[in-house]
């Protein structure tokens, strides 16, 4: 973005040809490892939301630093054949930036179109529409645990007030049979023995259907997960509606390169630049941890600001 603006300001690459490769090299790796990044991230969220016993399992530290570097790999790999011979990395003097100048190999566009948005907005769709669907299940299964929490709470209340009213009556009884002659001390040590073996039999039953209770699913993780899903697929959708323009951009230079001006081709680079500004503000709109993350950095660099005047 600075040599952008740079070169906006000049009207012209302000470095030499070689420095116009690195950077168009560096444009394209950094474009295709985002979009790749995102997907990695769709597959993650999938995974958590939907096959939540099996995500420690996957996702161990280990295994998510290889999936890194492969997500890495393959960026690289993909953004190298323009250094090869197969298109050719230059200034783009209709957007003011150093990037492939695809109309010298159409072949490369295609192949780019389809890995950097093709397949992996594909695979983002399938994730998204699946996790959505997994939510509607998990949401009428919720309504289903609930009522039937709800029924089962109310056996325990019923329950606990019948073993405080029934316990005493039988004490009551065992006390008008036995003879008055028995040991007095004798009778209420029995009675208080079956009073605490009773009461003890229900307090068990009653422990063990709270201990049921307490297995239910919880609704609070997933919650969270959801919401970081949901955020994660705006992100998606505003990824796609910030660089489709620029893939417009590409075809319309390839094939009809002066029917539209050139204020159009900039405009579409502008757009999909204001991509990366989006990100942290919906991530920190939708997720309260995120945002009081923020919240609590701009506090501390505030302070820290005010502590050295």
């Amino acid at each position: 973005m600075p040599t952008t603006v740079v070169a906006l300001a000049l009207g012209r690459w302000p470095l030499s040809p070689q420095a116009c490769q690195v950077f168009g090299f560096f444009n394209m790796f950094t474009l295709v490892q985002s979009v790749l990044s995102l997907c990695n991230i769709s597959i993650n969220r999938y995974v958590i939301v939907c096959k939540p016993f099996r995500f420690p399992s996957i996702y161990t530290t280990k295994r998510s630093i290889i999936m890194i570097i492969v997500c890495t790999s393959i960026s690289i790999i993909i953004s190298m054949p323009p250094l090869f011979g197969w298109a050719e990395y230059g200034y783009v003097d209709t957007q003011f930036y150093c990037f492939c100048l695809w109309p010298k190999s159409p072949s490369y566009a295609f192949f780019m179109i389809g890995v950097c948005f093709g397949i992996p907005l594909t695979v983002m769709a399938i994730c998204n529409v699946l996790i959505f669907t997994a939510v509607q299940a998990s949401k009428k299964r919720t309504a289903r645990s609930s009522r039937s929490s709800m029924a089962i709470s109310k056996n325990i209340s019923i329950q606990e007030s019948s073993s405080d009213t029934e316990v005493p009556t039988k004490t009551e009884k065992k006390k008008k049979d036995k003879p008055e002659t028995e040991n007095k001390k004798e009778r209420k040590h029995v009675d208080m023995v079956d009073v605490q073996v009773e009461m003890s039999d229900s307090n068990t039953e009653t422990n063990d259907v709270k201990k049921r209770l307490s297995k239910l699913p919880s609704n609070k993780v997933k919650a969270e997960d959801v919401r970081l899903a949901l955020a994660l697929a705006i992100c998606v959708v505003c990824f796609f509606i910030s660089w489709f323009p620029f893939c417009i951009s590409m075809l319309i230079g390839i094939y009809a390169p002066n029917s539209v001006s050139n204020d159009f081709h900039l405009a579409t680079l502008l757009i999909g630049y204001s991509n990366s500004c989006m990100n942290p503000v919906i991530y920190g709109i939708i997720n309260k941890r995120i945002g009081k993350g923020f919240k609590d950095l701009f506090c501390r660099c505030r302070c820290c600001k005010e502590e050295k005047l």
